[in-house]
C-alpha cells in the first residue's frame, strides 16, 4: 500500500512547507491551479485510455452522483438548522459529498478485492466522481461562493473546465492508439496530481485553527465515512444486489475519505480552506480503519 504512504507523506510535506516559510503565502493557490488545469486533465486522459467498460458497470459508476445527492439532502437542512454560513455548507458538501475514489480508492480495491477490479474503480472514478465534480461540483462551488446560480456563467465554467474537457476527449479517443512519447508526457503530468494536490491541502492545514472547526469537521467526517456508505449498502440491499461483486466495489468506493479534486475546488473558491484541509488531513488516515470495517461487512453480504 505504498500509495497510501505517499498520500500521508505529501500531506505532511505541505504542512512542513508552511511551517518553514520557504514558500510564498499564495503557494496553495499556485499548487491548486496546477492541479485543476494540468494534473486532473492528464489523470483523466491516462486512466481511461484503452479501458473496456462492461454494461453492468454503469449503475456502480452512478453511485458517486448518488453520494452527492445524499450530501445535499442531508447537509443543507442540517447546516441551516445549525445556523452555519453558505460558504461552510458548500465546503461540507464538496468535502463530504465526494469520495477519493482514485488515489485512495484504487489501492483499497487492489488490497481488499483484487487488482482485477481496478478497471471498474477507474470507471466509477472518471464517470462518477470526476464527471460529477466537473459539472455539479462547479455549480455547488459557484452557489456557495457567490450566493446565486448564474446558469450561463456556470455553463461557461463547465464547458471550459479542463478536467471536463479531458473526460470528453478521453471518452472519444478511448480505443485510439497514442504515440509512446505522448503517453509518456500524459503519465508524467498525471503523476503530479497526488503530490501537488496533497501538498496544497497540507499547506492549508492549520493545526492551530482546528478547535474552531471541530463541529463541522465531525459532521463532514461522520457523513463521508459512516452515513454515506451505510445508506448505499442499504440501497443495494433493498435492490437485492448487495451480494453482486460489482455492487461490493461500488460500496467500498463510497466509503472513501474526501476527494482531493473536490477539496481543491473548494479551496480555490475560498470555501473555508481550513475546514477543507482538516477534512482531508484527518479523513484520509481515519479512512484506513473505517474502509476496512466497511469492506469486512460488505464482503460478508
Amino acid at each position: 500500500m505504498h500509495e497510501i504512504a505517499l498520500i500521508l507523506v505529501c500531506l505532511a510535506l505541505g504542512v512542513v512547507l508552511r511551517w518553514s516559510g520557504r514558500l510564498p503565502d499564495n503557494a496553495g493557490k499556485v499548487l491548486s491551479g496546477w492541479v485543476i488545469n494540468v494534473a486532473l486533465p492528464a489523470a483523466a486522459l491516462e486512466s481511461f485510455h484503452k479501458l473496456t467498460v462492461h454494461p453492468d458497470w454503469w449503475l456502480a459508476a452512478a453511485t458517486p452522483w448518488l453520494g452527492v445527492a445524499i450530501a445535499i439532502i442531508v447537509l443543507v437542512p442540517l447546516c441551516r438548522a445549525l445556523g452555519w454560513s453558505r460558504g461552510r455548507t458548500g465546503a461540507l458538501i464538496l468535502g463530504a459529498g465526494w469520495g477519493n475514489t482514485s488515489f485512495v480508492g484504487l489501492p483499497m480495491i487492489a488490497a481488499f478485492a483484487g487488482s482485477q477490479w481496478l478497471g471498474l474503480g477507474i470507471v466509477i472514478d472518471l464517470f462518477g466522481s470526476y464527471l460529477a465534480l466537473s459539472t455539479l461540483g462547479l455549480a455547488i462551488a459557484a452557489v456557495a461562493s457567490e450566493g446565486r446560480l448564474d446558469l450561463k456563467a456556470v455553463g461557461r465554467r463547465i464547458a471550459t473546465f479542463p478536467p471536463f474537457i479531458a473526460i470528453l476527449i478521453a471518452f472519444a479517443t478511448n480505443h485510439l492508439d497514442r504515440p509512446d512519447w505522448l503517453d509518456a508526457i500524459v503519465t508524467a503530468l498525471a503523476a503530479t496530481l497526488t503530490p501537488l494536490a496533497l501538498a496544497a491541502v497540507g499547506y492549508a492545514l492549520r493545526i492551530d485553527r482546528l478547535k474552531r472547526h471541530l463541529a463541522p469537521l465531525a459532521v463532514g467526517l461522520a457523513h463521508r465515512l459512516f452515513l454515506a456508505p451505510a445508506l448505499l449498502i442499504l440501497l443495494y440491499a433493498a435492490l437485492g444486489q448487495a451480494s453482486d461483486p460489482v455492487a461490493k466495489i461500488a460500496m467500498l468506493e463510497m466509503a472513501m475519505p474526501p476527494m482531493l479534486g473536490a477539496s481543491v475546488i473548494a479551496m480555490d473558491n475560498d470555501l473555508e480552506p481550513d475546514l477543507i484541509a482538516a477534512l482531508i488531513g484527518i479523513g484520509v488516515p481515519l479512512s484506513m480503519f473505517t474502509a476496512w470495517g466497511w469492506w469486512t461487512l460488505v464482503a460478508s453480504l
